[in-house]
């Protein structure tokens, strides 16, 4: 037996993981330099490729990113988008195993630096079931409509925007006490 998709849930893989992989290359293109000092902090490639690794992987990424965007060869963007976050979650792993926890994960260079955990693992595992579901499906049951791209887009944003509030809830709290301001009753800050 044949199982079809409903629209509205493989366009919100879709656009998620689109946002995910277009903004993690253009973060990483943007600060090529560092992610390259990311990309060695791991220790997985001999050195004389991790530069090649740093410069190949963001262009890997868009491409990735534009196909699962317009649906363009949608089975090999989500097979591909799949593969490449079991690779960033084994590699975390590794590294977490050797403890090294204290790196750069270099999953977005938004400024602030996140610790690799097994909370970061268990996402990207996640997020490569998401990308596999989008690899497999066949021909959805129904056409989608202009509400299946409008919900799909809002709720993959809703997700992003929690996901990143979080983020940087988390790294706020791994500060140290003493880089924090903390008002006083009856003070102003």
């Amino acid at each position: 037996m044949m199982v079809s998709s409903v629209p509205i849930i493989d366009l919100f893989l879709q656009f998620l993981l689109a946002v995910v992989f277009g903004g993690a290359a253009i973060s990483k293109l943007r600060n090529a330099d560092e992610f390259h000092g990311v990309v060695r902090n791991f220790r997985l490639l001999p050195e004389r490729v991790d530069g090649a690794f740093a410069i190949a992987l963001p262009w890997v990424e868009l491409v990735v990113a534009a196909s699962l965007l317009t649906g363009f060869a949608l089975h090999v963007g989500g097979a591909a988008a799949g593969t490449l976050l079991v690779i960033f979650a084994v590699a975390i792993a590794i590294n977490i195993a050797r403890g090294r926890t204290e790196i750069d994960c270099g999953c977005f260079r938004q400024g602030m630096r996140q610790r690799l955990s097994w909370a970061l693992v268990t996402r990207n595992v996640v997020l490569s079931a998401g990308a596999f579901w989008l690899a497999a499906q066949p021909a959805w049951s129904r056409p989608a409509s202009a509400y299946d791209f409008i919900i799909a887009a809002l709720a993959a944003a809703a997700v992003i925007l929690i996901y990143l509030c979080a983020n940087e809830l988390t790294g706020l709290r791994q500060l140290p006490l003493s880089e924090r301001k903390i008002a006083k009753e009856g003070t102003v800050t």
